[in-house]
């Protein structure tokens, strides 16, 4: 199933920002949402949640939310009253990879493993879930054209090397609050199993500093500046699965570029649609 699109552009600077780093998995979800995989098969990576406050004229503020796996049940991000038509991702044509007029915020710039692997799914390894039920995804931040990275077979004999050209080294999504009273978004998530909850804006921020925004970062990533060596896609087959069975090695990439390890590549979020 894909992900409803808009050629709206997406704002950069919208009331929300949610943001998406290191090993997860987006998906459609059933009702126009978007479920959002966290992987907890690799010990290199640590799951955890921060919020960003942007008030005009001050420096940032940065309070933790969550660290450590999500354990119990779902993040859930909701916003009230729901606006139509709910979760959507930001496509506009003509798009394609070695195309220098696709827009940069394309959503499609993201690695979408079902176009290599149909049907493929996530497994257990990737759940709790963080439930998106509106907002417009696009890509925040694109890998340098000079890298040149491209998918290879993980062994002799796989499937043919793809050139990537550029892909997606994270993604985002822009949230609009409604401008009217007791409109808000609520996160929800459990700790040590206790309820959790969190609504933007903040009263104070709205109260005190007008035109507060906000970014929820979600990170999945190593939680070293140099960490060890290792292969992102490696790490995403071992939760994934076509019809409940593991994709054999034979069918598997890997990613290399011609500069090896950066800042963008490894951990880059990958899509199912």
């Amino acid at each position: 199933m894909p992900f409803s699109t808009t050629s709206t552009v997406p704002s950069i600077n919208s009331t929300v920002t949610i943001r998406f780093a290191g090993l997860m998995l987006l998906k459609p979800g059933v009702g126009n949402i978007c479920e959002v995989g966290v992987h907890r098969f690799s010990p290199l990576h640590t799951f955890q949640a921060m919020l960003i406050v942007h008030k005009p004229g001050l420096p940032l503020t940065f309070i933790r939310l969550i660290t450590g796996p999500l354990t119990t049940g779902p993040l859930s991000v909701d916003v009230f009253p729901a606006p139509a038509p709910g979760f959507a991702a930001f496509a506009q044509e003509p798009f394609a990879r070695n195309n220098p007029q696709s827009h940069l915020n394309d959503h499609r710039w993201a690695l979408n493993m079902q176009e290599w692997h149909p049907n493929a799914d996530f497994n257990d390894g990737a759940r709790p879930v963080v439930l998106l039920k509106s907002g417009i995804l696009y890509t925040g931040n694109l890998t340098r054209p000079s890298l040149n990275p491209e998918l290879q077979p993980a062994i002799a004999g796989g499937p043919p090397t793809v050139p990537l050209h550029r892909f997606a080294a994270d993604l985002a999504v822009a949230i609009d609050i409604p401008p009217q009273p007791n409109a808000g978004l609520l996160l929800s998530w459990e700790e040590l199993g206790e309820p959790q909850q969190l609504m933007l804006p903040r009263p104070l921020d709205v109260q005190n500093h007008p035109g507060t925004t906000y970014t929820i970062s979600l990170m999945n990533d190593p939680p070293m500046f140099h960490p060890l060596p290792h292969d992102e896609l490696a790490l995403y087959y071992k939760v994934l699965r076509v019809g409940g069975s593991p994709i054999p090695q034979n069918q598997q990439y890997r990613i290399k570029d011609n500069q090896g390890q950066s800042d963008e590549i490894p951990c880059m979020p990958l899509t199912l649609h």
